[in-house]
């Protein structure tokens, strides 16, 4: 333990390990080897405590978000710009010839991030706040809250004014949806691909960030108890956790474990092994065993084929 610790002192001193000579090199290789050419990204916040801020951008898949960059900054500081500089650098990252949908939660939807997305050539789904307020053709500005929604129904508004102040165009999807306790949540989105049910799934998606940030603080990696605050030091081991994920997806998928559920039964289930759970479990069984297993190529990816029941 004493060693262990020496050791990993000595990394996170170490100034010559950055993104741009670490992680984006390993990143280029392990996107180049993915197959598919459709690609989704997740972008969101997190912080650690009461230290720092976090913007982190993921490749979804899985259930997870795959890390892909990192933007840290103070509880009061301002993020968006540097968080719209992280995107640029990750389209230089990402291989050419890939389509990229980004999802990203209301926090985002403003003029200049749609702007910077527009720049690149990327769809998103982003969701609007329920004060946003859009043109219509029937009722001129309006809040998205007062449009008129029926439950299980979707309205679209094609290449509507989005912000008074903004020239911006976009199309805005509504859903009402009731939930088992008889409450009613809608939903507000904005898009530039075509405004159909597919977008709710695809921001949906969104949620598997939410899984990356419990497996980073508390789930698996215990970051919420580290006392490293330094921000040259934090990117070092926000570094290592991303190479972490994704060595643990290609593991955890190659010996992915089908749950048997029965079709009808009173009594509690297992649930689906998280995948990035299931390599750790594979490593460290093989660690006793003192026999490694192989890393192969990677795997495509599964989004929206990915398989809801077991």
């Amino acid at each position: 333990a004493e060693s262990n610790y020496t050791q990993v002192q000595r990394i996170i001193r170490d100034t010559r390990l950055t993104l741009e000579t670490v992680y984006y090199p390993f990143l280029r290789q392990i996107l180049a080897a993915l197959p598919g050419d459709h690609a989704y990204l997740t972008l969101d916040q997190t912080n650690h405590g009461a230290d720092f801020n976090l913007v982190l951008v993921g490749w979804a898949t899985d259930a997870v978000s795959l890390p892909l960059g990192f933007v840290i900054s103070p509880t009061d500081g301002t993020w968006a710009e540097d968080a719209r500089i992280l995107l640029q650098r990750l389209e230089t990252v990402i291989p050419t010839g890939r389509t990229i949908t980004l999802l990203a939660d209301r926090v985002h939807a403003g003029d200049p991030f749609l702007s910077c997305l527009d720049a690149l050539g990327w769809g998103y789904v982003i969701r609007l706040a329920e004060d946003t307020f859009i043109e219509t053709s029937t009722a001129g500005w309006c809040e998205v809250r007062h449009l008129r929604q029926r439950h299980g129904r979707m309205r679209v508004f094609r290449d509507v004014r989005i912000w008074k102040g903004a020239t911006r165009q976009a199309t805005v999807c509504l859903y009402r949806h009731r939930t088992a306790d008889g409450s009613c949540t809608t939903w507000y989105l904005v898009t530039n691909l075509d405004g159909d049910q597919e977008r709710f799934v695809e921001y949906a998606v969104r949620w598997w960030q939410e899984c990356t940030h419990k497996l980073l603080k508390s789930a698996l990696f215990q970051w919420e108890g580290g006392r490293v605050t330094e921000p040259a030091r934090v990117l070092i081991l926000l570094m290592g956790f991303g190479c972490a994920c994704w060595a643990l997806w290609i593991v955890g998928r190659t010996h992915a474990r089908r749950v048997r559920r029965k079709p009808t039964t009173a009594k509690r289930q297992p649930q689906r092994q998280n995948v990035i759970k299931r390599g750790w479990d594979v490593l460290h069984a093989a660690r006793k065993r003192r026999r490694m297993p192989v890393i192969p190529a990677p795997p495509a990816p599964r989004v929206l084929d990915y398989p809801l029941t077991a």
